[in-house]
């Protein structure tokens, strides 16, 4: 016998039911929003100074930023490879040398770097210009070495160089005999400040920094570059030089020399020094990182590669022929890699101006 619902019941069951679809048809809450990731802290920032091969000749002197602006600040005709730089002492113009070769003379150019202009100098007439470079005042000078065309005489046993009347007893010593001599440009021409006797060896350079005038130079073609590290030699049987022979069975290279360790903020790195007229700082490179010692991260140059070492603060560059690479010293990761560049070097401090070398 079949029962038969009531109204009751059937109303009843069916508020149930609508009320059941109206839940199954609310929205689902909405899902929290996501807390908004931490910014990542910039990298560390630096601007260096390098010189590229320009097209279709030349060389360009470029002030690159670690945002990757590049400024173009000078091109001349002249192969990078014997350029050297020099800055004045307020950091608004700078000075670019050829030190030629044997058929190419010495030539030079005044770069000022806040209209862009850049003017050829004419070097002195007497001798060779060895170094150009700034004085305090801003002014342009040229260290010149003579060698020839020197009268060379004798006197109560003593010889001397004769030069526009004046006598320059040559000194007892080792070395080719010769004159220093010091000039500043003023108002387009060269005026003399001082002339020494001084003896050379084959870098001309050498005898002319017995001029007292060199000392006063703020910045010069030949001036050490601050930023550069001093390495200290790991004689044989050292235990970190022997750490380092465990960990780099095959150097790359045979080039005879040492390894040397070099004093950063951030602990010892170390290199190969190659022994020569010039010891020459090359690969193999190594850092302590989680006490190994490592290559630095994506260094990526060849083994027989020359190279020039750097700090500024936490910052290393390591500068090679054609190629640069920034790393962060304490993070021990790269910042950049740059091709095709010559003589890499940080920007100097305004207050602590200094010149480069070109490696």
């Amino acid at each position: 016998m079949r029962h038969r619902l009531g109204p009751a019941l059937v109303l009843g069951s069916a508020l149930l039911l609508g009320s059941a679809c109206q839940k199954s048809q609310a929205p689902a809450p909405e899902a929290p929003a996501p807390k908004p990731s931490a910014p990542t802290a910039p990298g560390p920032s630096y601007t260096l100074s390098f010189l590229e091969a320009a097209s279709p000749s030349g060389c360009t002197w470029t002030r690159h930023e670690s945002t990757g602006t590049r400024k173009p600040l000078a091109t001349v005709d002249a192969a990078c490879e014997r350029l050297k730089l020099a800055w004045g002492p307020r950091g608004r113009q700078g000075l670019m040398m050829d030190r030629g070769n044997g058929e190419l003379p010495p030539r030079a150019w005044q770069v000022d770097f806040e209209s862009g202009q850049t003017t050829r100098l004419l070097l002195p007439e007497l001798g060779h210009t060895d170094t150009v470079g700034f004085d305090e005042e801003g002014h342009v000078v040229a260290l010149v070495s003579q060698l020839e065309n020197l009268q060379r005489k004798m006197d109560s046993g003593r010889e001397y160089l004769l030069h526009e009347g004046k006598r320059y007893l040559i000194p007892d010593a080792e070395g080719s005999p010769g004159l220093a001599h010091a000039y500043r440009h003023d108002a387009g021409q060269w005026k003399h400040l001082e002339t020494v006797v001084s003896l050379f060896e084959t870098d001309g350079a050498a005898g002319t920094q017995a001029l007292a005038t060199a000392s006063r130079l703020t910045s010069s073609t030949v001036t050490p570059d601050a930023d550069r590290l001093a390495e200290s030699e790991l004689v044989e049987g050292n235990e970190d030089a022997a750490r380092l022979d465990a960990v780099v069975k095959d150097r790359g290279h045979t080039a005879y020399g040492m390894w040397v360790s070099m004093e950063t903020q951030q602990g010892l790195l170390y290199a190969w020094e190659a022994a020569g007229e010039l010891p020459t700082l090359m690969l193999p490179l190594r850092w302590e990182v989680n006490d190994k010692l490592v290559e630095p991260e994506q260094l990526a140059l060849a083994p027989t590669s020359a190279v020039a070492l750097r700090m500024r603060g936490h910052l290393l560059l390591v500068s090679a022929e054609r190629s640069a690479r920034v790393y962060d010293a304490k993070t021990k990761k790269r910042l950049a890699a740059l091709e095709g560049v010559h003589g890499a070097r940080f920007w100097p401090r305004q207050h602590t101006v200094t010149a480069a070398t070109v490696p």
